[in-house]
């Protein structure tokens, strides 16, 4: 007897509009959520909106979890969304920080960029590794406008996923490439030529 009271109050449960009510709370919840996730980001800082690594990866996918319970459970009210969407904000400026003052934390926290192509020649290990292939590697390249990989002094990807590509530059400096992983796992050292 019960099944069935159950399965008749779930029959009759309204399928496209149950009331003015819930479509007047989603849409408060949405402007006032909304409102306040804007505030918290712009609170939070520029390095919130940059391009994503997998650190800033995490944090979107779990801001608009979060933001979309709010305004859809019934459950989750406005105050514990916000406090939710507060906590991350606070989790990722602290990450942030720790990542800007420690080097051990940034490696940690964004890893390093991988060099899978180097003077003309591809990293096998490296593209394995990071399972990227050499078309995509050659894609990039022609991408900057660069027709022979023999002019290409390297090819990195780097943390957000996308491949950056140099030429060798005919002045001594500093190279770019410093931070960037090699194959055997060190990094490369120091000036070009």
């Amino acid at each position: 007897m019960f099944l069935l009271q159950q399965a008749s109050e779930q029959v009759h449960q309204p399928f496209f509009f149950d009331g003015w009510y819930d479509v007047r709370r989603t849409v408060t919840l949405s402007i006032v959520g909304f409102t306040a996730l804007i505030i918290m980001l712009r609170v939070s800082g520029k390095r919130t909106l940059s391009k994503l690594n997998v650190f800033d990866f995490v944090f979107v996918v779990a801001c608009g979890s979060v933001f979309a319970a709010t305004i859809i459970e019934k459950d989750v009210t406005l105050i514990e969304g916000i406090f939710a969407l507060a906590t991350l904000v606070g989790i990722q400026i602290v990450l942030a920080e720790a990542a800007a003052r420690w080097d051990f934390a940034d490696r940690i926290i964004n890893g390093h960029p991988t060099l899978l192509f180097s003077h003309g020649q591809f990293i096998p290990r490296a593209l394995k590794r990071e399972r990227i292939t050499e078309g995509e590697v050659r894609a990039a390249i022609r991408e900057k406008g660069i027709t022979r990989v023999e002019d290409v002094d390297a090819v990195v990807l780097e943390n957000d996923g996308s491949l950056s590509v140099s030429w060798e530059s005919k002045l001594p400096g500093e190279t770019s490439l410093i931070d960037a992983r090699v194959p055997d796992g060190e990094r490369r050292k120091g000036r070009t030529r």
